[in-house]
C-alpha cells in the first residue's frame, strides 16, 4: 500500500496532516526535546528495526514520534543498525482528535489483549486501562504487572508505527476493577458494553451527550462478562449501559466494535 492509500485508510478515523506520513517511522523517547538541525540517536532496537529490517538508508526521511504526541520530521544522517543518527528537521503538530477516547478493558486470557491494544491504536483511541475484574482469568502481581506493561508498551509503539496515530496514547498500569472505579478519571461521557436487559444502542448516548464531549471512556468486560456487582458499580460511577447489537461478541470484538462506533460518530460530526 502506497502513501496515498495509507492516508486514505487512516483518514476515516484520524485527521493527521499529510506531512507526517513519511515512508519510515521510528520511536524516540528522551527528556530533551529535539532541536531543529540537531542530531538524535535511536535506541539499538529502533536502529536495528529501521536500518536492518526496513533497510532504511542515509538520507531517507523518517517521522520520529513518542507516545505523548511529539512528532518530528527527520532525515537519516547515519544508517547504523546499532545506533542510527537522525537530523531533526522540524516539529510537526499532530492534529488532536475531536475527543479523546479511552477503553477500560477487563483482561482476557492469552494474547487477546495484545490484539485489543493494536486495534485500539489503529482505530484512533487515545489510551487504554487494563483491568482485573471478578471474572478475569488473568491475575497479575506487582512483578508480573510490570513485565506485562513493558510488553504492552512495545505493542503500542508498533501499532503507532503501523497506523500513524501520532496524537498520543496512554497505557495505564494494570489495576483491579475496584481501584479503577475508586480513582476514575473525569471523563465527559462514560459507556459500558452491556449484556443486561434495558440497555440502549451505543449510538443513542453518543447522539444525546457526545456532541460536546472532549473525553469518552468505554468499559468492556472479560470472557464471562462483568459481574452484577461490577455492573452496579459502573452504573453508580456514571457509566451508561449500551448494547452492541443482537449478537453476543467476544471481548476483543466488543472492544473493536465500541471504539469503531465512537470514532466513526466523532468523525461524522
Amino acid at each position: 500500500m502506497g502513501v496515498a492509500e495509507s492516508v486514505s485508510a487512516v483518514s476515516i478515523y484520524l485527521s493527521q496532516p499529510l506531512l507526517i506520513m513519511a515512508g519510515f517511522r521510528a520511536f524516540y523517547e528522551s527528556d530533551a526535546a529535539p532541536q531543529p538541525g540537531g542530531e538524535i540517536f535511536l535506541s539499538p532496537e529502533e536502529s536495528r528495526h529501521l536500518c536492518g529490517s526496513l533497510r532504511a538508508k542515509t538520507g531517507d526521511a523518517v517521522s520520529v514520534f513518542d507516545l505523548d504526541g511529539m512528532v518530528w520530521e527527520c532525515r537519516i544522517s547515519k544508517a547504523d543498525q546499532k545506533r542510527a543518527a537522525l537530523e531533526a528537521l522540524a516539529p510537526v503538530k499532530a492534529e488532536a482528535p475531536k475527543a479523546k477516547v479511552h477503553i477500560a478493558q477487563c483482561l482476557p486470557k492469552g494474547k487477546t489483549f495484545d490484539d485489543i491494544i493494536r486495534q485500539s491504536v489503529e482505530v484512533g483511541a487515545s489510551g487504554i486501562f487494563p483491568l482485573m475484574s471478578e471474572h478475569s482469568q488473568v491475575r497479575l502481581d506487582e512483578k508480573d504487572a510490570l513485565k506485562k506493561h513493558e510488553k504492552w508498551r512495545t505493542q503500542v509503539v508498533e501499532a503507532v508505527k503501523q497506523s500513524a496515530n501520532f496524537s498520543g496514547y496512554g497505557l495505564a498500569p494494570a489495576q483491579t476493577f475496584k481501584d479503577f472505579m475508586a480513582n476514575l478519571p473525569n471523563f465527559d461521557l462514560k459507556l459500558v458494553a452491556s449484556l443486561q436487559e434495558g440497555t440502549q444502542p451505543i449510538l443513542k448516548p453518543l447522539r444525546e451527550r457526545g456532541e460536546n464531549a472532549k473525553s469518552i471512556c468505554v468499559l468492556v468486560g472479560p470472557e464471562g462478562d462483568l459481574s452484577e456487582s461490577e455492573y452496579s458499580m459502573a452504573k453508580d460511577a456514571g457509566f451508561l449501559p449500551c448494547t452492541l447489537g443482537a449478537n453476543v461478541m467476544k471481548c476483543e470484538t466488543a472492544a473493536l466494535f465500541s471504539l469503531s462506533a465512537i470514532c466513526a460518530y466523532l468523525n461524522a460530526k
